[in-house]
């Protein structure tokens, strides 16, 4: 009988210590980063830092967004609030107002250019967690003004690199900065980290990729070389934010905020820190994702986090009391790029020009289309209705003549989607990110390895193609046991399962699955 209560309580001892709710979430956000670079570049990263997440970890190695086209603002408030655009609102980083005379309207910014986060409609993570408790603190950080505010959403802390390379804020957070930031950015740290020539962090021979522009590499690398020969620039934080110093720079922060969170006796609730990195984005589709320079910047990013991972550790006595999520946007084109000789572009300008003018062959002179950008098209409804005609007609003669460009690969018009369920598998994803108040008359996709030209970027994401929807997710710490889940899940799953694991409700407009295999940790 003695055993058999030792027995009781020892398992109740179990059950009670997995039950422990995490002191510290921190959600790592890699922009524009592929599951399969895990396994790509593994030969060359340590054991400290991605590979100590994936073997200490859950791998989820089938995790994709559900909705095309996108862009990383619309992954990242699916991240966020665990719902889809067409639920949570945010289907383009620009669209026009159809009740005051097609207005261009932008995503965090008033008509007068300051953050603004009128547009958000529903709630964050972080946000829900703010609520569900007493003595929470959230902290989003990012390179990006509008990767910060859409992973915050309404409320907390949120900070981002400015025009001037300071770490910023806005009213809609808070009326000032701490006093530790002002003091931060007046020792200019950030500029510290400015650099001239690029220096490769391997020998030439040990990079799997060979598609070089800017970085310098050697036959025989040199550890007593410099990583970066400084130099004056007045272009240094666009410098800053499109080299692999940028991700230092911000987990330099980082660690700084970490220190101030543990600190904050005032604050005694679970805290959160999310911080999303728009520089390998920016690499990715600077360089491309088959470049050197992309599969450097990795390296470097391997050694910030494993410097990360251990000042975490640092400041809790178990890997139960944290709670690390590694994931990313979107992934960004294919590694086959440069040997299959098959990337091609896109001119949304010339097609516009080219819609237009058949348009008005068709209907008479006028400005019938407002835009054609990421995937989407707006036509301009207040000619159509002072001409009376359909709606629904005009975007089916686009649409279909929108086929015969050369790279498109499928366009489904806003009033189809409204009708109800599409058939295909791309169109279902095309409805997934639709939302009718904000989203454009018709949407589109390209086909495999097309990019839309945009500021002379040769790569860049949107397609409904694995290389661009599958991506990294892992779960760390937090008290769940490392393990490899094959099964298919949705982005949408992630803060969902977060706020389970938090013991608190799921954000008000989520709709994604609940990642069953943790409910007992």
């Amino acid at each position: 009988m003695r055993r058999f209560l030792v027995t009781i309580f020892a398992l109740f001892g179990v059950l009670t210590a997995s039950a422990i709710q995490p002191r510290l979430v921190v959600n790592i956000v890699v922009g524009g980063m592929k599951s399969s670079d895990l396994d790509r570049y593994a030969v060359n990263f340590s054991n400290d830092g991605f590979l100590l997440l994936k073997s200490g970890g859950v791998v989820f190695t089938e995790c994709y967004t559900d909705f095309v086209p996108s862009s990383s603002e619309m992954a990242l408030a699916t991240i966020a609030t665990g719902a889809l655009p067409s639920m949570h609102g945010i289907s383009s980083t620009r669209w026009y107002d159809r009740t005051s005379g097609n207005t261009p309207i932008e995503l965090c910014k008033t008509p007068k250019g300051a953050p603004t986060t009128e547009h958000f409609m529903s709630p964050t993570l972080a946000e829900t967690l703010a609520a569900a408790e007493s003595g929470v603190r959230t902290v989003t950080l990012a390179h990006n003004v509008n990767s910060a505010m859409v992973l915050a959403g309404k409320s907390g802390e949120c900070y981002w690199i400015d025009d001037i390379g300071n770490w910023a804020t806005s009213n809609c957070y808070s009326a000032a900065l701490p006093e530790w930031i002002t003091k931060y950015n007046e020792s200019c740290i950030n500029r510290s980290y400015i650099m001239g020539t690029w220096f490769g962090k391997l020998a030439r021979s040990k990079y799997l990729n060979s598609h070089v522009t800017d970085i310098e590499i050697y036959d025989i690398y040199s550890k007593a070389k410099s990583l970066f020969a400084r130099k004056a620039t007045d272009k240094w934080v666009t410098e800053l934010k499109s080299t692999p110093v940028g991700n230092d720079a911000l987990f330099n922060f980082a660690t700084k905020m970490v220190d101030d969170m543990a600190a904050d006796e005032q604050k005694t609730g679970c805290k959160m820190l999310n911080i999303c990195l728009d520089t390998p984005r920016i690499i990715a589709e600077k360089y491309g994702p088959d470049s050197v320079e992309y599969e450097d910047m990795l390296y470097y990013l391997d050694e910030s986090i494993a410097k990360f991972l251990s000042h975490i550790s640092s400041k809790y006595s178990s890997k139960g009391e944290y709670l690390v999520i590694l994931t990313s946007d979107h992934g960004n084109g294919n590694h086959n790029f440069e040997q299959s000789n098959a990337r091609e572009s896109f001119n949304t300008r010339q097609a516009a020009v080219i819609l237009n003018a058949f348009l008005s062959a068709q209907y008479g002179q006028g400005s019938w289309v407002l835009s054609l950008e990421k995937g989407a098209i707006y036509l301009n409804r207040d000619l159509i209705y002072a001409k009376r005609l359909s709606i629904a007609t005009i975007q089916n003669e686009a649409a279909t003549f929108a086929m015969q460009f050369r790279g498109v690969a499928n366009a489904a018009t806003a009033t189809a989607m409204l009708g109800g369920a599409m058939s295909s598998s791309t169109s279902r994803l095309m409805q997934n990110s639709f939302y009718p108040r904000r989203s454009g008359d018709i949407l589109y996709c390209l086909q495999p390895n097309y990019y839309e030209l945009t500021d002379g970027n040769i790569s860049i994401s949107g397609s409904p193609y694995n290389y661009d929807r599958h991506i990294p997710l892992i779960f760390y710490g937090g008290g769940i046991k490392a393990r490899v889940i094959d099964r298919k899940i949705s982005s949408s799953s992630i803060a969902v399962t977060t706020a389970y694991l938090l013991d608190i409700t799921r954000p008000d407009c989520a709709d994604g699955e609940l990642i069953y295999e943790l409910r007992n940790r």
